[in-house]
């Protein structure tokens, strides 16, 4: 990955240069003083390199707001201990070596009890640990999913008059939700780790791309039919989208 420079704080930070099949140019920050500058193919690094410039004074604003934000989920050790988000509470992992079962592959059960997530399991590696969790949060997003829906469309007559012709839960790196011209709704599989509220709202907001494939006024206005609060949810969702990883 291509890489430039940009000075904060008397210290020189990397920006990662992302090339895309895309129209614009567009700079992203996330914690800890990560940057990324996504590109169409062929422009010129000067180019992106008087982007920054320009983008200097927003570029500093958004490093002061993560300053001082809780870091510790950025790296994920799969060990007792360590948060994971489930229905928008956090939840402490618990794991449970269960030694009578060594004879046995791959064994684990996961369960939600109180304030934590146990996994019982005759193997603690990372990589399995980690991906036990992946399986676990796509099933439970699947079961949620379906509620909401069905919630939504009891509490909304406009959310019910849109029909989808694909409904799929998939693992989605950086986005809560997509939807295509096709109208095929993909949803994040860690989407169970949010609040209800933010969950209806993603649900919402994708449902209303069959309608407008854009984020236009009247786009938005459909969305605030069915979500009357979705600007404090969207913001909320901006500020601590960092936590709910995997």
């Amino acid at each position: 990955m291509e890489k430039i420079t940009f000075n904060y704080e008397d210290k020189i930070l990397d920006v990662d240069v992302i090339y895309r099949k895309r129209k614009n140019i567009s700079i992203k920050i996330t914690p800890k003083d990560r940057i990324q500058i996504i590109a169409p193919h062929k422009v010129p690094i000067k180019i992106l390199k008087e982007t920054i410039e320009k983008n200097s004074r927003w570029i500093l604003s958004k490093l002061d707001k993560f300053k001082n934000i809780d870091d510790s989920f950025l790296k994920r050790d799969y060990v007792d201990g360590e948060i994971y988000y489930y229905i928008g509470k956090p939840h402490y992992l618990n794991i449970i070596k269960d030694k009578n079962m060594q004879n046995e592959k791959n064994y684990n059960y996961i369960s939600v009890k109180e304030d934590c997530i146990e996994i019982r399991t005759n193997n603690w590696e990372k990589e399995y640990l980690k991906e036990c969790l992946k399986k676990w949060y796509k099933l439970k997003s699947e079961e949620i999913v379906m509620d909401r829906l069905a919630y939504l469309r009891e509490q909304s007559d406009y959310f019910r008059k849109i029909e989808p012709n694909l409904i799929k839960i998939k693992e989605q790196k950086k986005i809560w939700g997509s939807c295509n011209s096709n109208k095929n709704i993909y949803i994040n599989s860690k989407i169970s780790m949010l609040p209800v509220e933010a969950i209806d709202y993603i649900i919402a907001h994708e449902f209303c791309h069959i309608l407008y494939m854009n984020h236009s006024k009247d786009f938005y206005a459909s969305v605030e039919k069915i979500i009357p609060n979705y600007k404090e949810i969207n913001l909320w969702l901006k500020k601590n989208s960092y936590k709910f990883t995997l």
